[in-house]
C-alpha cells in the first residue's frame, strides 16, 4: 500500500484554472484545493494545513451557489466533503463526496474509492463499488486509479464484482501511468510488477 499513496500522491496534472484561463477562484478552493486534484484552480493545501473551520464555511457557501449544471459543481462538492471529512464529520462529507464522484470529478471518485476500501472513520467495505467508482476514475485519467484499480484486480480484491475493464483496458491504464514524465522509480518499478502480473493473469486465462 506504501507504493499505491506514493503514486497517488504524485504530481498532478495542469490544473483546472492552468487548462482555463479565467476560471473564478473561490475562498473554498483557496482554503481546501487538494494538491493532486487534477480540477483545483488554486494551489493545494496540504492536508495538514487545512483550516477545517474556515473551509467548510467557505466551501458550503460556495457550494450552495453552485447548480448541478454548473462547471464548478464537482470541484466544489468535493473540496466541502474533503474538508468535512478530515474534521471527522463522516456523515456530512460523504454526501458531497459522492454527489462530486457522481458529477464526474476523477478525484473525488478515486478518494471516495480510496476511503471505502480501507474503511476510514467506520465506513463499510463495498468492494464493487470501489471497482465502479475506480475505473470511472481511471477512465478519466487519474493516476492513482489507473495503478490502483489493475493492483486489486489481480490480487481478487474485486473477487465477487462484474469486473467491467477487459484485461486490454487495464493495460492500457498501466501503459497510461508508465508514460508520465513525472515517475520515480519507485512509481516505475510497481506500474512494471503489475504489468507482468496482468499478463500472467490473462495467459492463466483468469
Amino acid at each position: 500500500m506504501a507504493l499505491l499513496l506514493m503514486i497517488a500522491s504524485a504530481s498532478a496534472p495542469l490544473s483546472a484554472a492552468e487548462r482555463q484561463p479565467g476560471t473564478t477562484v473561490t475562498s473554498c478552493d483557496r482554503l481546501a484545493s487538494h494538491p493532486e486534484d487534477p480540477d483545483r484552480v488554486a494551489p493545494g493545501v496540504a492536508t495538514k494545513d487545512v483550516n477545517l473551520p474556515k473551509a467548510i464555511a467557505a466551501c458550503t457557501a460556495a457550494a450552495d451557489q453552485a447548480t448541478p449544471a454548473s462547471p464548478d459543481y464537482a470541484r466544489l462538492q468535493y473540496q466541502l466533503g474533503r474538508a468535512y471529512f478530515y474534521d471527522q464529520q463522516t456523515k456530512k462529507a460523504l454526501p458531497p463526496l459522492e454527489r462530486a464522484a457522481a458529477a464526474g470529478s476523477e478525484q473525488a471518485q478515486f478518494v471516495l474509492g480510496y476511503v471505502i476500501d480501507e474503511g476510514l472513520q467506520g465506513i463499510p467495505a463495498n468492494p464493487c463499488q470501489v471497482e465502479d467508482l475506480w475505473l470511472r476514475s481511471a477512465r478519466a485519467g487519474r493516476l492513482a486509479a489507473q495503478v490502483t484499480y489493475p493492483h486489486h484486480v489481480v490480487r481478487g480484491r474485486f473477487a465477487g464484482c462484474r469486473t467491467q475493464a477487459t484485461p486490454e483496458e487495464m493495460g492500457a491504464f498501466l501503459q497510461s501511468a508508465a508514460s508520465r514524465p513525472d515517475n520515480n522509480y519507485y512509481q516505475g518499478l510497481l506500474i512494471s510488477v503489475l504489468q507482468g502480473e496482468l499478463a500472467a493473469l490473462v495467459s492463466a486465462g483468469k
